[in-house]
Formats: structure tokens, sequence, C-alpha cells
């Protein structure tokens, strides 16, 4: 009884309660308000007086003057010059109000002698010299200043030699295939191959060469693919801006990403590292590039037989052959003066808080080294980049913030193998991960068509 008691009296009270909570949520009249300051400020759309205002303080003559100044001296990775264009931008985005920080990476690079130009050397039976490259580009404006001389990052100091040169394409793999099932597996261990730019990474023709037996590599530009209207002085720089007959292409023959003797860490200087020859990455045979002038006349003393018409170039007066023993038992050698060496290299990080979500990233890159002057690549980017702040900078002395934080980055040893960018990546991967949204590259901001 006494149980049955509590429980209806229980039961009572609940059931009370309940109509009473009823009773007050629908009676009492809500107070009509507007969605909350922080609602407003998170949905709020872009004002686009912001974005007339931005446009209209951009000046083409600002990012002119930019470009001059940051080309007039070459600066490739980890040689001071680099270091002082580093410099100024960090300056530049100080004054521009950004928070800035310079990281600082030890990585290993790879240069040439200067005073040792590296040669290939095309030499008859009785030990005339046919032809020995320049191993330096003709100088059309002595006025400036001098760029490193052609070679490609990477690649070991030695020579090599022999009677037998292939030439195989693009370099690609079903090149070299294609190549072995002519003339032979057997044929092509010990020998030298040359290949055309193009199609694929430069490292990995020279990786694929090494591959298939090959003791030292050649590349070229052809003109059919680097002077398409011809490579007559009225259709090559410095008339038009197409690769002359004596242009190389400098470039990395890395085939991986970020510090070789670091890899998946960044390159502090507490890091541990690997050593240089256990390394996949790195080719391990002598190659070299050379103007298409030089390589005339060394497919002339190509023999076999002729190869498939996706194979030829526009080289005059030659046919393009798959190669063997070189004509009148003649002899190709490499020579390369290469030198590996760590050095310091500098990312610039400038950084604009958001207002409204100042841990989403929108960050803008671009790298700063070059392999001469970089006119194009990188520095139209970082000319154009240094405008950007500047104006940014200027309407934020006038109270404008950005939605999201604005983070404006320079890379540095990007052309060695992206590595500025990716050892800053593997430092702070966590939070760059949970907290960049978009990125956008600026590396060459701004190039021609053919007659621009």
């Amino acid at each position: 009884m006494d149980k049955r008691f509590y429980f209806t009296t229980f039961l009572a009270a609940l059931i009370a309660l309940g109509i009473g909570i009823s009773i007050g949520h629908f009676a009492i009249g809500k107070q009509q308000t507007t969605n909350s300051v922080k609602y407003e400020r998170l949905t709020r759309h872009t004002d686009a007086h912001n974005y007339e205002k931005f446009i209209s303080l951009v000046q083409a003559k600002n990012i002119e003057a930019n470009l001059i100044d940051l080309t007039s001296r070459p600066h490739m990775a980890g040689l001071p010059e680099d270091l002082e264009s580093a410099q100024v931008i960090e300056e530049r985005w100080k004054r521009d109000g950004l928070q800035v920080t310079k990281p600082k990476y030890n990585i290993l690079l790879s240069y040439p002698d200067n005073n040792k130009p590296n040669r290939v050397t095309l030499t008859s039976a009785d030990g005339t010299i046919i032809i020995q490259t320049e191993g330096v580009e003709k100088a059309y404006d002595p006025t400036q200043p001098k760029t490193v001389n052609p070679f490609l990052a990477y690649t070991p100091n030695g020579t090599v030699s022999s009677t037998k040169l292939f030439y195989a394409n693009y370099g690609r793999l079903e090149d070299l295939k294609h190549l072995a099932s002519v003339v032979g597996n057997a044929s092509l261990q010990g020998s030298i191959i040359i290949m055309r730019y193009g199609r694929i990474f430069r490292g990995d023709k020279v990786i694929h060469a090494q591959y298939f037996g090959a003791v030292g590599a050649i590349l070229y530009n052809d003109p059919a693919d680097y002077a398409p209207f011809g490579s007559t002085p009225d259709q090559v720089y410095d008339q038009k801006w197409f690769m002359p007959p004596s242009g190389a292409q400098r470039g990395s023959s890395y085939t991986g990403n970020g510090d070789p003797l670091t890899p998946t860490y960044p390159s502090t200087d507490y890091m541990y590292r690997v050593g240089e020859e256990t390394s996949p990455s790195l080719p391990r045979i002598p190659a070299q590039p050379i103007g298409y002038g030089e390589a005339l006349v060394i497919l002339k003393y190509l023999q076999g037989s002729e190869v498939a018409a996706d194979w030829c170039g526009t080289l005059s007066n030659i046919r393009y052959r798959y190669g063997g023993v070189l004509l009148n038992a003649s002899s190709i050698e490499v020579r390369t003066y290469n030198r590996l060496e760590r050095k310091d290299t500098y990312n610039v990080i400038g950084i604009m808080k958001g207002e409204i979500e100042p841990d989403r990233y929108i960050v803008i890159g671009n790298h700063r080294d070059a392999w001469s002057l970089g006119s194009v690549d990188p520095t139209s980017g970082t000319a154009t980049m240094l405008e950007i702040t500047r104006v940014l900078g200027e309407m934020s002395k006038n109270g404008f913030r950005p939605r999201r934080t604005l983070m404006f980055c320079s890379w540095g040893a990007e052309e060695f193998g992206l590595i500025g960018s990716v050892e800053y990546v593997q430092e702070y991967v966590k939070v760059l991960g949970a907290r960049i949204i978009s990125y956008l590259n600026v590396d060459v901001a701004v190039e021609g068509n053919n007659y621009i």
C-alpha cells in the first residue's frame, strides 16, 4: 500500500513538472533578437570595396622595379647572393607590417667549378679533337653579371669515355627499351647515351641511361622542341625568345624532393643525415648538358640504322640514327668537375593574421633561387608577390584585416628539388596540415606566347 502511494505521488509530481515547463515555455514571450555579432562576422560576404581598393593600389611600375632589382644579380641557392635576396624580402615584408621569420636549413647542394668548365669531347682515332664543347654559353650582353656554367646538379665529378654513342630520343623508359630492342642490351653496356630534353624530368633521363648500362649521359635541347620556327639567327635569342644554338639548359638531376640527406625529416642542424652514397635518387654517372649547335656535330658521327619518324628532331643536315660504334673509330668523352657541398638555405615566411578565422591559412608561395638571373622563373612571381604585400600593408594601416590568415612564403633551393618548401613542411607538418586550406604557387606569374 505504501509503495503504491509513493509511486503515485512521484508520478503525479513528474506530470505536474512537465506541464509547468510546457506552460512556461509557450506562455513567456520570446524576445526577437538579431543574429549574434559572431554569427554575422562568420557569415558576412566579402566587402567589394576592399577588392576595388586593392586593385586600385596595385602599381605595375612597382612590379617592374622589383623585377629589375631582384634580377640584377644571380641568386643560386646556397650562395651569398641568395641570402641577400632573402634579406631584401624579409625587410620589405617587415615594412609592410607582416610577422616575419626566416627559418634556416642545412642541405646538400651541388655546384660546378667555374674555373674548369664541364666539357664533352669528340676525338678521332689519331687523337685529333673533332669538337670540344665550350662549357660556357655565349654572352649576348657583356654588361650582365656572369652566371653559373651549364651543369646538371648532383651528377658526380668524373671523366668517362667510350667508342660507343647512342641516341635515345627523350630518354623515357620506353625510349631506352626500344633502343635496347634495336641495338641489343649488351651494346649499351659501357656506352655514352645522348638524349634530347623534353617530355620527362631530366633526372629521370640520366637514371634511365644509368640503368641500361651507360657510363655517361649527354643532354641537349633539340630545335624541334625549343626553336620551333627554326634555328637561324633571326628566329632565336636575341632576336626572339627561343633558344639559340649555344644555349644549354641547367638543372637538377636529383629525382627526389627535399634534402637528399634527411629524407622525411627537416634538415635542421641537429638532424641525423644519411650518407650521400646511399641515396637512390642521386645519379651515379657523369652527365652534361650542351647546346644543340654542338650536338649537331656530335650526332653526325652516329652510325647504325635511322630512327623512327617520331624520334627525329629538326637539326639540319643530319640523319638521326640509333648509334653504336662511332664513325671512323672516334671516341666520346664526358668530363665534369661538379662538387657536392652542404650549405645553408633560407625560407622567408611573412604572416598577416586573419580577423575572423586566424587559424585558417591562405598561402601564397614562390621559390626565390634561380640557375641564372631568373627573370621569369621565379622572379616574375616574387616581384608580383612583393607588390601584393605592399598593397595589403597599406590597406592594413587603414584598418583592413583579412578574413583568414594570409601566409606569404619565399622558398629557398627549389631548383635543386623543392628543398626549402619540403623541409619547412616536414618541420611543421602537423600545424600546416591542420590549418592550410589553399596554396597559390606563383613562380611564373607572367609569361608570353610565341610572339610576346
